[in-house]
Parts: C-alpha cells; sequence; structure tokens
C-alpha cells in the first residue's frame, strides 16, 4: 500500500506532465490565432512564449493539485492552493518570459499600458481560487468530465472575461483585434484546461490504484 507521501508525488507528477500538455496546446492554439490575422512570430518569440505557457500552466495547476492531494478534495484546502498558486505562477513565468527574451536579445513588445501586475496577480489568485473550491466541491460529488469543463468555463468568462476587459479599457492605446482575440482564447482556455488537468490526474491516479 502507498504511503500518502507517495501517492502526493504520484498525483503531482502526473498533474506536472499533464499541465506541460496544456501549455503546449495553448502555444499550438494562439499561434494558429495569429496565423489567421496573418501575424507571423519569430522563433524567438514562439520559445519566449511558450517557456511562459509552460511555466503557468505548470506552477498553477500543479498548486492547485497539491491542494487536492494534501487536503484529500477538501474544497477550502483546494481554494486556499489556487489563492496561493496562482499569484506565484503568474509572477514566475514573467519573470522566465522576460529572462528567456533576454538570453534570446530579443526585444520586448511596446507596453500598450493596462492593470497593473499587481491587480491581475490578484485577479489570479482570486479566480484559481474559485476553481480550486470549485473543483474539490465537483471530487466530492465524483463529478464526470463534463461538470469540470463547464466549471472552468463559467469561472473563465467571469474572472477571464474581467481581466481582458481591464487590459482593453485601461491599455492607453486600442489593443489590435488579433491582440484582444488572442488575450481573449489564452483567458478563456486556461481555466477549463487546467480543470482537465486536475480530472485526469484525479482519474490516472484511481486506475493506478486499480
Amino acid at each position: 500500500m502507498k504511503t500518502n507521501n507517495a501517492k502526493l508525488s504520484d498525483t503531482l507528477l502526473k498533474a506536472a506532465w499533464l499541465a506541460v500538455l496544456l501549455g503546449l496546446g495553448m502555444e499550438v492554439v494562439l499561434l494558429g490565432v495569429a496565423a489567421g490575422f496573418k501575424n507571423s512570430m519569430t522563433t524567438q518569440a514562439i520559445v519566449a512564449d511558450l517557456v511562459q505557457k509552460i511555466s503557468w500552466s505548470t506552477f498553477v495547476c500543479v498548486g492547485v493539485a497539491v491542494g487536492t492531494a494534501a487536503g484529500k478534495m477538501r474544497p477550502q484546502f483546494m481554494g486556499l492552493a489556487g489563492l496561493i498558486a496562482a499569484p506565484v505562477a503568474f509572477n514566475i513565468s514573467k519573470v522566465l518570459h522576460k529572462s528567456t527574451s533576454q538570453a534570446l536579445s530579443l526585444a520586448g513588445p511596446a507596453s500598450a499600458g493596462g492593470p497593473s501586475p499587481v491587480l491581475l496577480a490578484f485577479l489570479k489568485g482570486l479566480e484559481y481560487a474559485v476553481l480550486g473550491f470549485v473543483i474539490g466541491q465537483l471530487g466530492k460529488k465524483a463529478a464526470g468530465l463534463r461538470a469540470h469543463v463547464l466549471a472552468g468555463f463559467v469561472i473563465a468568462l467571469v474572472f477571464g472575461g474581467t481581466i481582458v476587459y481591464l487590459m482593453a479599457t485601461m491599455a492607453t492605446k486600442p489593443l489590435p483585434l488579433a491582440g484582444l482575440v488572442s488575450k481573449s482564447v489564452n483567458e478563456l482556455l486556461f481555466p477549463i484546461g487546467c480543470s482537465i488537468v486536475l480530472f485526469a490526474a484525479q482519474k490516472l491516479g484511481e486506475m493506478k490504484k486499480i
């Protein structure tokens, strides 16, 4: 029989690999959006963006997974884990993106203003606190994939919609349509993807026990 530490390690490992796949998938989707607007990206820009996507998805999803495993699907633990993990993941991903861009001698995009990083980190913390709490509730009810996707979608609409709205209205100059669509897709799909990651990690763990 596995110890609690071994079970926690298994859950986190599964969540980490699935989160990496989520980050890769999101980058492919956003490249598709850019291609639809006939916007090309350099290889260096793609690499830097990929580092940011993978680091964000890994740290935030694994952070909530810590609450899932350690708290035994108790919603309050998962909510607290999301509240802590999201701002940490947000800042780490930004630092890694900036460091990668500098290492690749990639000039940063001209700033269009918008919400402060502190405000964005706060909103992300709230978003993933709610997501963690809701996923915990669904886990207690043994809800299926559809319920997890729907939960991620609703939370993304509320918080992601707020973030995109603030980005658009607080910008010092109008955001191009391609950038607005890309940000909207990013904010909508990541919470859904993280919900799926947490659901899949849990189910894979249950299958391994059989």
